[in-house]
């Protein structure tokens, strides 16, 4: 039960690492991973291009100048393209809203590594119970109640 609510904190914890923060149009260097946000002009025209309703498209930045060139995976007609297969599409630099630069939040980046390390502990230590443990078979002695012996021994004035 614990592991997996562990498991499924890491699911839920995997894509945190990395988060969208605006930016100032024109700003952004080329090579950049970015979210550019469309006005209803340029949503109708990637309609046109690509077959799908999108407000937004995320790649990277190949080129910022009157026409902005950015290279990205897309839907095109129902079917859902490989991320190594990439299309490089040219929007209009007036048909941009806003712009979003993707960069890696140190907090939940922390946050997944601590997560990892927890679960990989709790499975080493859950496998080394299981490779040490007796098989299910009773002991042949009871257990004792204490040490016969104290290990440390303290003289009280």
């Amino acid at each position: 039960m614990v592991r997996t609510g562990l498991v499924l904190a890491l699911v839920l914890l995997v894509p945190g690492c990395a988060r969208w923060v605006p930016a100032r149009i024109g700003d952004v260097p080329v090579g950049a991973d970015v979210r550019l946000r469309l006005s209803d002009e340029g949503i109708q025209e990637l309609e046109e291009l690509t077959g799908t309703l999108r407000s937004e498209i995320s790649g990277e930045l190949v080129q910022w100048d009157q026409e902005v060139m950015i290279s990205a995976a897309l839907e095109t007609s129902g079917t859902r393209l490989g991320s190594n297969l990439r299309q490089r599409l040219i929007v209009d630099q007036d048909d941009i809203v806003g712009v979003d630069v993707r960069e890696t939040d140190r907090t939940r980046t922390g946050l997944f590594i601590g997560g990892m390390a927890v679960v990989g502990g709790s499975a080493l230590v859950w496998i080394i119970s299981k490779l040490t443990s007796s098989g299910g078979a009773a002991p042949s002695q009871p257990p004792t109640t204490g040490p016969g012996e104290p290990f440390v021994r303290i003289r009280i004035p």
